[in-house]
């Protein structure tokens, strides 16, 4: 019962539409095209029915009006020909075109973009070719033609006499062209309804449109009433082209199909107004062809916008998880450090005070050893014990450098071991500091510690490698953004060979450990030496 309640609806909604569809371009082509395409396949014969029945009234009610009986089947008709080309085989031609469709896979519901109109393009020209093909045969069959640039259904010429063959081509065209635009101006509304998906944002859509392109449409019209002359006429409707190209770039494929819409029925009141009559063939391409355009440019708007969301959404991903990685890092480094800390300071406890009281007592038996013949090996014993306790402070300096608790970053290395190692290397060092040194207070173990280490190790890797005669750490920290940020600087006038430095030499642990803790290490040649350059970046709390 629903199936053929809907039957009837389509069968009293199709007369009416051929007496109000556009000259030009063919409604209840498209219509049936996009019912069909959004019903179930159980329910297309009885659409198929309902057209038939539709289009026999419609041939009955146009005898009533025009013909007053002179056809042989119904009193509209020629013959049986006529009647099965007029009456019934119109909505079997149309099907072809929905099937490809949908053997494409562009149903209701799935993703719009270039991909999917242009394959909605080639369905509604198949569809149209079948449906022209048809028409032609209806006339070659009756044997007469009429000139279809021209508002009247009289001055039909028989075929065969000169210029009839012309007729009959634009006579297919026309009817192509009418196929084609029926759907292209129905069947994109109609998915855009049907479809929950690209239901989402209409009512901007829709505000856009009263916006833009309905007062565009108003005032084309005002200015054909006053526009007479057809090359001024054409200019005009030319300009349409930029309201449908603007709704495109707004609103996508959905802001194209209705303005698109708009723009047809502006230029079919207008042509049929009679203000700027023009070829109905030449209205058919201009709106198949900014229709199709439109369609095409609002679907790759469409497309690169979703392709933006989705890069967007991946970096936030990608984000997050980087900053849950670096999180991750930083807690590792923090809780090895917080354990060299333990380690460091159970060796400083456990090992100093035993070489204390070891070389105490050493001291104690030194003169009986002494007495006894053995001052050698007294003297032997506390070097051992002096290489121990030496040994141990370049164990406790690794694994915890003392001098940053005691003189902070800037003192520990202007004063500590990496001074210590120029020095004893005959290198000039000089250690500068740049931005608000207060702000050096701030950092955290981690980054005191991280800094502390590449500016030792590249000064070791001088003193080792470069041959340099002066070297110099460059230090600048300053607030951005709620976070600290630490440029280490240490450069040398030696002889450079970065790509050797980055095989080994312990850059790459600390290239690791920088990376780990969201920063930068870069190594470069200079003219004369190498260039270590860092950044480290601390979040501040609380900002």
């Amino acid at each position: 019962m629903k199936d053929a309640a809907i039957a009837l609806l389509f069968t009293a909604i199709y007369p009416l539409l051929g007496y109000i569809q556009f000259y030009h371009w063919l409604i209840t082509d498209g219509l049936l095209f996009a019912v069909l395409w959004i019903s179930p396949r159980q329910r297309w014969p009885w659409l198929f029915a309902a057209m038939i029945l539709g289009r026999l009234l419609n041939g009955v009610v146009s005898n009533d009006l025009v013909m007053h009986g002179h056809g042989a089947v119904l009193g509209y008709w020629k013959d049986w020909t006529a009647f099965v080309l007029g009456a019934c085989l119109e909505p079997f031609l149309i099907a072809p075109g929905v099937l490809a469709l949908q053997r494409w896979g562009v149903v209701p519901g799935a993703l719009v973009d270039a991909r999917a109109i242009a394959r909605l393009h080639l369905a509604a020209a198949l569809s149209a070719v079948a449906v022209a093909s048809k028409d032609v045969l209806y006339v070659l069959n009756d044997g007469f033609i009429a000139d279809v640039t021209l508002y009247v259904i009289h001055d039909a010429v028989p075929l065969g006499q000169p210029g009839s063959w012309e007729l009959v081509l634009r006579f297919a065209i026309k009817n192509f062209m009418g196929c084609f635009v029926g759907i292209l101006l129905i069947a994109p509304v109609t998915f855009w309804v049907v479809s929950p998906g690209e239901r989402v944002g209409s009512a901007q859509v829709l505000r856009d449109t009263q916006r833009l392109v309905l007062p565009a449409a108003l005032l084309f019209l005002l200015l054909g009433t006053v526009v007479r002359s057809a090359p001024l006429a054409e200019v005009l409707r030319l300009l349409l082209l930029a309201v449908i190209a603007v709704a495109a770039v707004r609103d996508g494929w959905r802001g194209a199909a209705l303005a698109v819409l708009s723009v047809s029925i502006a230029v079919a009141i207008d042509d049929y107004a009679g203000q700027t009559a023009a070829n109905p063939i030449q209205l058919q391409m201009f709106i198949a062809i900014s229709g199709a355009m439109g369609l095409m440019f609002g679907a790759a708007i469409d497309e690169m916008r979703r392709q933006r969301r989705q890069l967007d959404e991946a970096q936030i991903r990608a984000f997050a998880l980087a900053d849950g990685l670096a999180s991750a890092a930083t807690g590792n480094l923090r809780a090895e450090e917080r354990e060299r800390h333990r380690i460091a300071g159970e060796l400083h406890d456990e090992f100093g005070q035993n070489l204390t009281a070891l070389q105490t007592y050493m001291q104690v038996f030194r003169d009986d050893l002494h007495r006894a013949g053995k001052s050698g090996a007294a003297d032997h014993l506390l070097d051992i014990i002096r290489a121990m306790r030496h040994n141990i402070s370049g164990v406790l300096e690794r694994l915890r450098p003392m001098a940053l608790d005691e003189l902070g970053l800037f003192g520990a290395i202007d004063r500590g071991m990496p001074r210590r190692l120029a020095q004893g290397a005959g290198l000039e060092l000089d250690v500068i500091i740049e931005g608000d040194a207060r702000l050096l207070s701030l950092l955290d173990d981690v980054h005191r510690i991280a800094a502390y280490r590449l500016v030792q190790e590249s000064v070791t890797n001088i003193v080792r490698h470069a041959h340099a005669v002066c070297a110099r750490v460059r230090l600048r920290i300053e607030r951005r953004g709620g976070a600290l940020w630490l440029f280490i600087d240490v450069r040398d006038d030696g002889i450079g060979g970065a790509a050797h430095l980055r095989q080994g030499h312990g850059l790459t642990t600390m290239q690791d450990r920088v990376t780990a803790l969201g920063g930068r290490l870069h190594l470069s040649d200079l003219r004369s030496g190498l260039r270590v350059h860092a950044l480290l970046r601390q979040p501040l709390r609380g900002e």
